[in-house]
């Protein structure tokens, strides 16, 4: 092919004759670039009217286009696609771990954005892991069992007292037994305090045993006795922990029932309010309702996130209350409000509002009130009397 045939039909114009080009095309039903964005913008502030499909209004023709296109997604909705795919290819280069087989296959079925979250999670979660058994594995003997027995204890002490020697007999050197006689002495001691001797009933028996050459063998028989009392005691104490966590897990579902079936029974809490059915629910909402949640994860009940908002301020409160009268208690403990102090604290706002009705009505002059029947300030004063002392208006 020769140069020539490279450029065969191609046109070279002007400026002027690509804008002539342009503007004359109007007449064959293309529109020109004025009115192309006279368009757009008349689409931008119209109204577009959705289509259903199938619809004869469909200007496009495209419908059986979007309804094809839709049957395509829906077929195709079971099959990869790019969080699967991305999460795959992350758990071929070990970036992310999780399950296998038939549970990996489930994930990824229409995975999402948030099927990525999990197997990150999943992935920190096991990197975490594997870092705490490393440093585990790091630790000293002592430390390391401590920390795998410190659950069966209430107490720490006896819990680090329990890894000491654990860790002892894991890893004491039989032939380091046999060459150290002070050790011998020592481990065979434990031994016989343990099967009940006293201190110097022991004293004797390691006396006796070295006198007859006896003390290393019978140490060496000792320790398999003493590794293994020694695992029992923390299995048994393992087991007493989780039964006393099971008993108080029991003893607080009671309490608690007990609490809301007392609420459902109670008539009153303060003398002469009574309690409906409304107010009740309330109460037990209250109680069991949580309204606010810690970056921790601990739940607070409304009562318990105010306190915990502001104990000082709490504990002022409650004290105040308590010298108000409202928690008061009967001679068997149960609690007896005295709101003789707020009503006391009523009666005086009442007689003060009495005082101020009183000086109004005064000022008026006797000559401004109606002889036959009581004007409404002296009603109102009246009534403020009849609310501060309980005493009838006789008519």
């Amino acid at each position: 092919m020769s140069k020539e045939d490279l450029f065969d039909g191609i046109q070279i114009m002007s400026p002027s004759e690509i804008e002539n080009s342009l503007n004359t095309e109007t007449e064959e039903g293309t529109v020109n670039v004025g009115e192309e964005e006279e368009t757009s913008s008349q689409a931008s502030d119209g109204d577009f009217k959705i289509l259903e499909p199938g619809s004869t209004d469909d200007p496009t023709g495209t419908t059986e286009e979007v309804e094809t296109n839709s049957n395509v997604s829906t077929e195709d909705s079971d099959q990869p696609n790019a969080y699967s795919a991305l999460i795959r290819d992350m758990i071929k280069d070990g970036t992310l771990t999780g399950p296998e087989g038939e549970e990996l296959e489930e994930m990824l079925k229409n995975a999402s954005s948030e099927t990525v979250k999990k197997f990150i999670q999943m992935t920190a979660e096991k990197s975490f892991k594997a870092q705490q058994e490393n440093w585990k594995k790091n630790l000293d003997p002592v430390k390391k069992k401590f920390l795998d027995i410190e659950d069966a204890f209430n107490e720490t002490d006896r819990a680090i007292q329990m890894a000491q020697r654990l860790a002892f007999f894991e890893n004491l050197s039989l032939d380091k037994v046999a060459e150290d006689e002070e050790l011998q002495k020592n481990i065979y001691y434990e031994y016989l305090k343990e099967k009940g001797f006293t201190d110097e009933e022991a004293v004797e028996a390691i006396e006796d045993a070295i006198s007859v050459d006896k003390l290393k063998e019978k140490t060496l028989k000792a320790i398999p006795t003493l590794k293994e009392s020694t695992e029992t005691y923390i299995e048994n104490s393992k087991k007493a922990k989780a039964a006393e966590m099971e008993q108080a897990k029991k003893a607080n579902e009671e309490a608690f029932n007990k609490l809301i079936t007392t609420i459902e029974e109670k008539e009153e809490f303060v003398p002469g309010l009574k309690l409906n059915k409304v107010a009740k629910d309330k109460v037990k909402s209250n109680i069991t309702t949580s309204v606010y949640q810690d970056k921790e994860g601990n739940k607070y009940t409304s009562l318990m996130y105010k306190q915990m908002r502001n104990p000082a301020e709490f504990e002022m409160l409650i004290n105040y209350y308590d010298t108000l009268g409202l928690f008061n208690l009967d001679n068997v403990g149960k609690f007896k409000p005295d709101i003789s102090k707020l009503k006391n604290i009523a009666k005086t706002a009442a007689v003060s509002e009495l005082d101020q009705v009183l000086a109004r009505e005064n000022s008026q002059g006797v000559g401004q009130r109606n002889s036959q029947s009581v004007s409404n300030t002296t009603k109102g004063a009246l009534d403020l009397l009849e609310k501060a002392f309980g005493e009838k208006r006789k008519k």
